[in-house]
């Protein structure tokens, strides 16, 4: 690559699996050259394939397993957990795992959140109050507690005891899409984490960003801009286009308006699933809007095919802006597939973050 950029991989458990194969992927990322891995947040998933454990415990887990690769949720939000909990736990992993830890935030989906009671009403409303509150905690203490009044959320004289003022604050990347949480990101997150991008699209939001860093004030210099993505790479390029094309029309069934951002031509009839109270029409919506999502818009918004094919990929997304890649890699069987797995983790360790 011209300027270095930084490449992550997301990890993961697979139904029925021991946890300790996601130990085994993490070490196998550090291993070759990896300087993140990451893991999602969910309660569940829409498919039996997936094993969703608790997410922070995880991470020290791989933490304690690996020396130096950096450990990320991405992502997580402001319903499910309080932003208390939240800063209270990163300060305790930093202080574990120093310089080692990040945290992605969302406005979270539906799907994870209404099932267990939890509203999904005003979400980014919530995630910009929490957001606030996790910095002010970190900078908390008996001799300075913090105070806040917002919408939804408060602090009387709240402070923390997790020795956060004695470690760097982790940095947050925001999974911004729509543009209030764009400016979101550019005003008080330190990176940005989305995925459903042509490098046309990811560097029309990034001017948004930093459009909004500057009249923050901010130094964009130090921003972590960030593309998390699905990767499948072969010698092959049609097994790789094969092993890719359903997961990415499957993120694009779930993002209507990635799809309309990146082709407004497209049909999609919305989140018409939320409206779904049983998890398996809910899924079944969502396969048959995938079904019918364009092969051409799957296939502009992933990294795949040749390792020729992929280096272009990288290099189009970094001159758009990209720094950090943050790829989930499908093998041949889908999405939560073991089979090849490590395999395309080294040819793309090899062969592309060696350029």
């Amino acid at each position: 690559m011209k300027s270095k950029v930084k490449f992550g991989c997301r990890i993961f458990l697979a139904a029925n699996e021991p946890f300790q194969q996601i130990i085994k992927r993490a070490q196998f990322c550090e291993k070759y050259g990896f300087d993140s891995v990451l893991i999602d947040d969910h309660l569940l998933y829409g498919t039996g394939a997936a094993a969703a454990p608790e997410p922070f415990t995880t991470l020290a887990a791989i933490a304690a397993a690996t020396r130096k690769i950096r450990v990320g949720i991405a992502v997580t939000d402001l319903v499910r957990r309080h932003p208390a909990i939240i800063a209270q736990t990163l300060a305790t992993l930093s202080n574990q795992f120093p310089k080692r830890v990040f945290l992605g935030l969302g406005a979270g989906d539906p799907m994870n959140q209404t099932p267990f009671g939890f509203s999904a009403k005003h979400r980014v409303s919530r995630l910009e109050e929490g957001l606030k509150i996790i910095r002010q905690l970190w900078n908390s203490s008996i001799e300075k507690p913090q105070n806040y009044k917002g919408q939804f959320l408060s602090l009387n004289n709240a402070y923390l005891q997790a020795g956060q003022e004695k470690q760097p604050v982790p940095p947050i990347y925001l999974a911004a899409f729509g543009p209030r949480m764009l400016r979101l990101a550019g005003e008080a997150a330190d990176g940005w984490i989305p995925h459903c991008h042509t490098p046309a699209t990811y560097k029309m939001d990034l001017d948004t960003i930093i459009g909004s860093a500057h009249n923050a004030g901010r130094d964009f210099g130090v921003f972590r801009s960030a593309y998390y993505t699905l990767s499948s790479i072969s010698k092959n390029r049609k097994e790789a286009d094969r092993n890719v094309l359903g997961p990415a029309r499957y993120f694009l069934a779930l993002i209507p308006e990635a799809l309309k951002k990146i082709d407004p031509l497209a049909n999609h009839p919305g989140r018409i699933w939320e409206n779904i109270s049983n998890p398996k029409e809910q899924r079944e919506i969502i396969r048959k809007i995938a079904a019918e999502i364009p092969e051409s818009d799957a296939y502009n918004t992933v990294i795949h095919g040749t390792v020729e094919d992929s280096i272009e990929q990288v290099e189009d997304y970094r001159k758009a802006g990209c720094k950090e890649f943050m790829l989930t890699f499908t093998p041949k069987g889908g999405l939560w597939s073991t089979t090849g797995l490590l395999d395309q983790i080294r040819l793309f360790s090899s062969k592309v973050m060696k350029k």
